[in-house]
């Protein structure tokens, strides 16, 4: 029974944050692309995100995988925090997700903080790459 108490959640190692340069387009002033916090999403979380992007069609529901990639990455970020309304009304837009994609609105830098965000999730292969490998079994 003593490896039980390896099991306890004070053993369990704390996983930190980390930081990541999003987009060139936002600069402090030194000229320096700012940094990103990012965070680690716990599993109930990400099954409460995939929850929200299931719809109904047919049987059991399909995920709206685009959504659901929209909806973890904004999960990550701590800081600039995504929730913040004059933020959001800054740009324009209401909900995180929104203001994520008006944040970083170059389709490349995009598409690689999705990738930064999925590797930090855990997801080494990118879960739309996973799609596509199921799809083409």
């Amino acid at each position: 029974m003593e490896s039980l108490k390896l099991f306890l959640k004070e053993n369990k190692i704390k996983r930190e944050n980390v930081f990541y340069r999003a987009t060139s387009s936002l600069l402090d002033e030194n000229g320096e692309a700012l940094l990103w916090e990012i965070r680690h999403v716990s599993t109930s979380e990400d099954e409460r995100i995939r929850e929200d992007c299931i719809k109904e069609a047919g049987r059991g529901g399909r995920l709206d995988f685009s959504l659901y990639v929209k909806k973890l990455a904004a999960a990550s970020v701590v800081t600039p925090c995504l929730y913040n309304a004059e933020l959001q009304d800054s740009y324009g837009v209401k909900t995180p997700e929104a203001l994520l994609c008006a944040l970083i609105d170059d389709p490349g830098e995009y598409q690689e903080f999705v990738r930064f965000a999925q590797k930090t999730q855990g997801f080494d292969v990118s879960m739309e790459e996973r799609v596509e490998r199921a799809k083409n079994s």
